[in-house]
């Protein structure tokens, strides 16, 4: 997964170096980062959603659960009291690719501020985009 996330980004950091030079023009409102930002982003939204709820792995617990909860509950369905256990909620969050995605998004944000007239700023207490207008 992660080498997923660096070829896709050094794909997006070249992408603009083999570009042709053609007559920008005026009334093009987006940068041209904008869009494989915007792509990015929800790719990286989507990966980090998806290593939550349906790629979750059995080597760790959620939450609450002691450590090794999900492997006693595959253990205890060998008994025919316990047959019908649903194991799959003791399985914890797949980390690795949770934060590849969270990495991704903030990329393509980044992509996507860098690309618009719009910059961020960051303080103690808040998180601030601003958005210039020329007239």
């Amino acid at each position: 997964m992660r080498v997923g996330v660096c070829c896709l980004i050094l794909l997006l950091a070249a992408t603009p170096a083999f570009a042709q030079d053609g007559q920008p023009r005026s009334d093009e409102g987006r940068g041209r980062l904008f869009w494989a930002g915007l792509a990015l982003g929800v790719a990286g939204v989507a990966t980090s959603v998806l290593g939550v709820t349906a790629f979750r792995v059995d080597d760790a617990s959620t939450g609450n659960a002691p450590a090794g909860a999900y492997q006693a509950c595959l253990a205890q369905r060998s008994d025919p009291i316990y047959a019908s256990n649903s194991c799959d909620a003791l399985k914890g969050k797949n980390r690795p690719m949770l934060w590849s995605g969270v990495a991704a998004g903030a990329l393509g944000a980044a992509l996507m501020i860098r690309s618009t007239s719009t910059s961020a700023e960051i303080s103690q207490h808040a998180v601030r985009v601003l958005h210039t207008i020329r007239f």
